[in-house]
């Protein structure tokens, strides 16, 4: 079974990067970068959509199922998503903000899709999947899965099934997004964004990181959901379309935020029983179709409204999680601004409603408990 990791006591951040780099600790993390490294290069082998993604992904996920012992830290995910964040923030123009003004209608819609959406899965994972209630819920809620898990063993849900659907929805999410965008439009997400944009100075790259960890910084404090890539695109996406700062970061370096991001997907499952993943893969794959047919439809329907790119508002409304996503739309080249935004708007009215279900449904157990029989 997955086991959540201890929340440390001590509040000296320097006292507990330097307590966690163990032996084990580097031996689990560069097993995971090597295995993913081997899927990334098979998959640029071979020319599969977004490459160096899907394969280390791919790779870490069946090692995960072969027992491997392989993990890699959120925090140093974080760092990648800081990376992605400036990629994105790099895309945005001019033109790009003079197309927001359609952007706020879409985001009412996306207010309105999630609760429906959870709603709709709960209904599948409670009644069908057999899953109590609690964790139905938090299981189909598309927020992270590390909040998921800690407020839905919070409201009395089994954190190990909530752990496991939860990372199989973003799985199957992003493997599913390239497949459907190549069936539909013909175009393999392979790109990464404009390629014939130039890369940044140094000075500009200094720059540019010096802004993003100000603004990370800030809005860590202020409590923003996903501050890390949140606050390095905000950061980038002010300099490129003041000119300040030209250019993006050199494209290898996108190519190993791909890789690590990716590993750290397939590598979620290392530990998890294979009799017990496989019991809730069926409930998950099953779930994952209920979700794309929804998203499908509502994106067709806001596409046409707003006349908007149809895989730009399916990626946008897809919860496959925040990074993968703007990640996917960025390969494909299209309005990874607007996909980035739009699922930052999600992640913010979970982070919003999900403590307050946790709450309703702590009460609600302890009612239940304290009820005479």
């Amino acid at each position: 079974m997955t086991t959540l990791p201890e929340k440390p006591q001590d509040d000296n951040w320097i006292n507990r990067l330097s307590g966690s780099l163990t032996p084990t600790f580097f031996k689990n993390l560069f097993t995971a970068l090597g295995i993913g490294l081997i899927g990334g290069l098979i998959a640029h082998g071979i020319a599969m959509p977004l490459a160096w993604m899907m394969g280390p992904m791919l790779a870490t996920f069946v090692a995960s199922l072969l027992r491997v012992k392989m993990g890699i830290p959120m925090r140093f995910r974080s760092i990648i998503l800081g990376v992605i964040g400036v990629f994105l923030g790099a895309s945005f123009t001019p033109d790009t903000l003079d197309q927001a003004a359609r952007w706020p209608i879409s985001m009412i819609a996306v207010l309105l899709y999630v609760p429906i959406i959870t709603i709709v899965v709960t209904w599948f994972y409670s009644k069908v999947a057999k899953l109590d209630p609690a964790t139905a819920l938090f299981s189909a809620t598309p927020g992270g899965l590390t909040p998921m898990v800690v407020l839905g063993a919070a409201a009395g849900g089994n954190e190990q099934e909530i752990a496991v659907t939860q990372g199989l929805r973003v799985l199957l999410l992003v493997m599913s997004a390239p497949l459907i965008a190549l069936l539909i439009t013909g175009v393999v997400a392979n790109g990464h964004g404009n390629s014939e944009a130039m890369q940044m100075t140094l000075s500009d790259g200094l720059i540019t990181a010096f802004c993003a960890i100000s603004t990370v910084v800030i809005f860590r404090k202020i409590g923003v959901p996903a501050s890390e890539m949140t606050g390095a695109m905000m950061a980038s996406m002010l300099l490129h379309v003041t000119g300040v700062v030209e250019g993006n970061l050199p494209e290898w370096l996108l190519a190993g935020s791909l890789l690590i991001l990716g590993a750290a997907i397939g590598s979620r499952f290392a530990g998890v029983k294979l009799s017990f993943l496989i019991r809730l893969a069926g409930y998950s794959i099953f779930a994952t179709l209920l979700i794309l047919a929804f998203t499908g439809v509502v994106a067709w329907f806001v596409s046409d409204w707003l006349d908007l790119d149809y895989i730009a508002v399916l990626l946008a409304f897809a919860p496959g999680g925040v990074a993968e996503m703007s990640l996917i739309a960025l390969a494909l080249n299209v309005e990874p601004s607007f996909v980035a935004f739009h699922h930052i708007v999600r992640i913010f009215e979970i982070v919003m409603l999900a403590p307050l279900m946790a709450k309703w449904f702590e009460r609600y157990r302890q009612r239940k408990m304290s009820a005479p029989d």
